[in-house]
């Protein structure tokens, strides 16, 4: 499915696109790169924005937003699907991080989040907890949820 209520035949395509691209370089607090393409999709047309960045609020805070703007045309239908997303990842120590994904997706019009936390508390032995939750859009109030999940994930590297 190309966007929403879009669907693609199964079969062979040949097309063509353009893509131009333009990365701000990472020494810079706000750093990321911007891209545009256009051309043939399935019979079609796509035409695509996007922006994907980091933003270093300090040495161990950073984050890493997402924005995609996706048109498609093609016989079967027109569409969109665009994304919008945000990563947060804080370091505690060079052993212990969290850090949290939460994304909207217009396709299938959910919001999902993931929260995970690491420490090694020796070297190759780790402490996973992660947090993920998935949620519609499709109500009024607050996304519905239609999915949780907790896992707790902890490996120790033995040595002979």
């Amino acid at each position: 499915m190309a966007a929403k209520n879009v669907h693609i035949p199964v079969g062979g395509y040949d097309y063509t696109q353009l893509k131009g691209s333009y990365t701000f370089g990472p020494q810079r607090k706000v750093s990321g790169t911007a891209i545009a393409r256009y051309g043939g999709f399935y019979e079609g047309t796509l035409h695509e924005l996007s922006w994907k960045s980091r933003v270093k609020f300090s040495p161990q805070f950073y984050a890493e937003p997402t924005l995609s703007w996706n048109r498609v045309d093609v016989p079967w239908g027109k569409g969109s699907n665009n994304l919008a997303s945000s990563r947060l990842t804080y370091t505690i120590s060079p052993r212990v991080f969290a850090s949290a994904l939460v994304r909207y997706q217009s396709r299938s019009d959910s919001i999902s989040t993931n929260a995970r936390f690491r420490w090694e508390y020796r070297p190759g032995s780790e402490l996973f907890i992660v947090y993920s939750d998935g949620r519609t859009t499709l109500t009024r109030g607050m996304p519905d949820l239609q999915n949780r999940s907790v896992v707790v994930k902890i490996t120790r590297l033995f040595q002979l």
